[in-house]
């Protein structure tokens, strides 16, 4: 319950400071796939997902907003066959992102992942720490996107976004 608090109260400031940013901001859609890393690793071959993201210029060089998306990761064969299925959550986070140069970012999303695999587990703090190149209509980014709750749940992983 803490955490849905903080969460919540995260968002509320990064959507004041959107509203006092310089300039309108700027949309972002794109997919990513990574190798699974930590917990998962031995039961899942890769995950892929989709990703949304608004941010407002805050400075020249930084934006904040918010991210939702959708991230699987693909179960292997023999755990298919015990009956198990793919372990699938939509992250909901802040994001920033911070221009080292006009091409190169480093950037972090925190926030909360909801499993819609069902089960026990509801979901868990989210995190994505990553670095990237960047032009004004697309990004390529690398970073490792995780879970965490009572296990780590994580992937190291390659994205690529369009910006509008």
């Amino acid at each position: 319950f803490h955490m849905k608090k903080l969460l919540f109260a995260g968002a509320m400031l990064l959507f004041g400071l959107g509203a006092n940013a310089q300039s309108a901001g700027q949309f972002k859609i794109g997919a990513n796939v990574g190798l699974p890393i930590g917990d998962i690793k031995d039961a899942t071959s890769f995950s892929a997902g989709v990703d949304a993201a608004y941010l407002w210029n805050i400075s020249d060089k930084f934006q904040a907003g918010a991210t939702v998306g959708f991230q699987n990761f693909f179960l292997k064969k023999e755990w298919k066959d015990e009956g198990f299925s793919d372990f699938n959550y939509i992250p909901v986070a802040a994001s920033g992102q911070y221009s080292i140069v006009p091409e190169f970012f480093i950037g972090a999303d925190l926030g909360y992942a909801i499993t819609t695999s069902g089960g026990e587990d509801g979901g868990g703090f989210y995190y994505l720490p990553k670095v990237g190149y960047q032009q004004s209509k697309w990004e390529v980014f690398a970073g490792y996107r995780g879970v965490s709750n009572d296990a780590n749940f994580g992937a190291a992983n390659l994205g690529f976004n369009f910006k509008f």
